[in-house]
């Protein structure tokens, strides 16, 4: 309850003298997503760690490696991270690009929990490419799930959150 007040209070804010907060487009665990224009009118979705995590510096550590995590793929299958930052009063956030269309996990519900096999079969080799991408360079996502399945209204998949992604540094 308390991060979605504090969300609420964002919408119409600029973070950094940049990112102008236009509306939720989500609440998660450990951040909230937000639709945001960049002043020179690029909108583009800011993901905001939680302030009550924020003092942690392991949590707002691995926060910020996500954006790493995910422009080192080199792969489309990915959310690209535009920049990183850190609020005034310390808030960790990334600003990605603005997605649209829906998460598997939303397709399968407005299905009627019951997705066809082709359509299924249909996202499974782009998420095992952006697997074999982070897997080549020594990462391992760590929370594959439809609800870190987009699937752009271009009818392509992105994989999602790579928060908790493990790097294996001896990787080659």
């Amino acid at each position: 309850m308390e991060d979605i007040e504090r969300a609420e209070q964002l919408v119409g804010t600029v973070l950094k003298k940049k990112w102008k907060i236009e509306k939720i487009l989500g609440v998660g665990g450990t951040a909230t997503v937000f639709l945001a224009t960049h002043r020179n009118q690029r909108k583009v979705a800011v993901k905001l760690l939680h302030q009550r995590l924020s003092g942690y510096p392991e949590v707002r550590d691995r926060f910020l490696r996500e954006g790493y995590v995910a422009n080192t793929l080199e792969t489309d299958g990915v959310v690209e991270i535009l920049d990183d930052d850190v609020t005034e009063d310390g808030q960790a956030f990334l600003v990605m690009e603005v997605l649209e269309g829906e998460t598997v996990d939303a397709r399968w519900m407005s299905l009627g929990q019951k997705m066809p096999a082709p359509e299924a079969m249909k996202w499974l080799d782009p998420t095992l490419v952006v697997l074999h991408h982070a897997h080549q360079k020594g990462i391992v996502h760590r929370d594959i799930k439809p609800e870190n399945l987009f699937i752009t209204t271009e009818d392509r998949l992105k994989v999602l959150d790579f928060g908790i992604a493990r790097i294996f540094e001896d990787a080659d």
